[in-house]
């Protein structure tokens, strides 16, 4: 049994039927692509005599294999088509060794384009009996962290050869081989200062684009205290498709037009900053703010280790930092929802929601949004934008109870839990 699927966390914007509302939810799924090979299949596949042991037939295939892909993957890197493909020597002419060359000739061409400072294959066995092997490859993209991003995976039939291995047959499941990376068609990269956009290259001009407004978006950020010295990787998607594929997600198509998703890495462990993937075709829809959603999500990408030690920071300022950066301004809702007792977003106690779209239309999720927002404007207004990041992590270490509080600001801003709600709501109703 074979299994590929990678962990991703999505958060979207949605677009209600008579405008856009700027709307993140970060989901969990896991997605997983499985192949079962029949014992038909093992048997087709001679390991050596009989009297030979089977473990050390497979400690040779990984050791020429080790060998032979990792100057593979030099030659990735070199950009040298004729060399990457020789270290995978096919057997014959027939129609499998054809569908390998062109699996792993795809591979280059996908790859190769991208700006790898470092980039290498790990082989290891997932059905030796049957003489399959996963080749895993991953690297440094550009600047950006980490340093284990994962672009291809491919399940070969591998076989001991005279000088190294032969790959009998490209056994990978098919919604593996667009996973990653290789959901892209003929990549290009633009890059500015802490930005580095993916794209097809049919898409170079929407790519442009989103680079244009990104790289605007990074000031509205650092006046808000976040360090936008860290890379960020922006994925210009052609299709629902391409995301699904690349991502292993089935959300809907609405929650896929701007988001952060964890990036897919090697190690377990979180990397420092999120991924932004952009859905190009909805670019053509002249209504979206393109540098609004951008900087929502950027922050999102930007701020995540902030709340690192945290399995579910409250919402409400996760999503209140990058509304707040995103720079909307606070409506009657809000006003009204303050005036009358916060009766639908009732604080502290609402920091404890770790998810602002748990039971909310997208009216209640739109105001949770303009509460947390105005929280964090309040403290940037009073105290400077150095002091946001304190009070996000602050508040996300507290119970959600007003002693919580208590101790939480005064450690981050010198102020009980009453003086600071009560300044807020001066805050928000003087129209902040």
């Amino acid at each position: 049994m074979m299994a590929e699927g990678p962990t991703s966390g999505i958060g979207g914007h949605v677009r209600p039927a008579r405008r856009i509302a700027i709307v993140s939810r970060a989901l969990l799924v896991i997605a997983a692509a499985a192949l079962l090979f029949s014992s038909a299949s093992a048997c087709s596949l001679h390991l050596g005599s009989s009297g030979e042991d089977p473990g050390a037939e497979q400690a040779r295939i990984l050791e020429r294999a080790r060998h032979d892909f990792t100057r593979a993957a030099g030659a990735l890197r070199a950009g040298d088509r004729d060399g990457f493909l020789q270290w995978f020597s096919s057997e014959g002419d027939g129609g499998a060794a054809v569908e390998v060359r062109e699996s792993l000739a795809k591979v280059f061409d996908t790859l190769a384009p991208l700006p790898w400072r470092t980039f290498s294959f790990e082989v290891t066995p997932a059905d030796p009996a049957a003489g399959i092997y996963r080749l895993r490859g991953s690297g440094k993209l550009g600047a950006a962290e980490p340093a284990d991003r994962i672009a291809v995976v491919r399940y070969l039939r591998l076989r001991a050869a005279a000088d190294g291995v032969a790959v009998l047959a490209d056994e990978t499941p098919e919604d593996v081989r667009r996973r990653y990376l290789m959901a892209l068609h003929d990549p290009v990269v633009l890059r500015r200062p802490g930005l580095l956009v993916l794209a097809d290259r049919r898409a170079r001009r929407r790519a442009a684009t989103v680079l244009a407004a990104a790289a605007r978006a990074r000031p509205r950020l650092s006046a808000l205290g976040v360090d936008t010295r860290p890379t960020v990787v922006v994925t210009v998607f052609g299709s629902v498709e391409d995301v699904r594929d690349a991502l292993a997600v089935d959300a809907a198509a609405s929650r896929l037009v701007f988001f952060a998703y964890p990036t897919l890495r090697v190690a377990e462990e979180a990397s420092p900053t999120y991924d932004v993937g952009v859905m190009g075709p909805w670019l053509r829809d002249a209504e979206l703010p393109t540098e609004d959603v951008l900087t929502h999500e950027l922050a999102h990408a930007y701020t995540v280790h902030w709340f690192s030690g945290d399995d579910d920071p409250p919402s409400l300022i996760v999503e209140g930092i990058a509304e707040a950066a995103e720079g909307s301004p606070a409506g009657d809702a809000l006003r009204e929802e303050v005036a009358t007792g916060d009766q639908l977003w009732p604080l502290p106690e609402s920091f404890g929601v770790s998810d602002v779209w748990e039971g909310g239309d997208v009216k209640a999720v739109r105001l949770g949004y303009e509460v947390g927002g105005s929280l964090v404007d309040y403290v940037a207004a009073r105290w400077g934008s150095r002091k946001v990041r304190p009070f996000a992590q602050a508040v996300a270490a507290a119970e959600p109870t007003e002693e919580g509080m208590d101790a939480a600001l005064d450690e981050a801003l010198g102020v009980t839990w009453r003086a600071f709600f009560a300044g807020w709501r001066r805050y928000v109703l003087a129209g902040s």
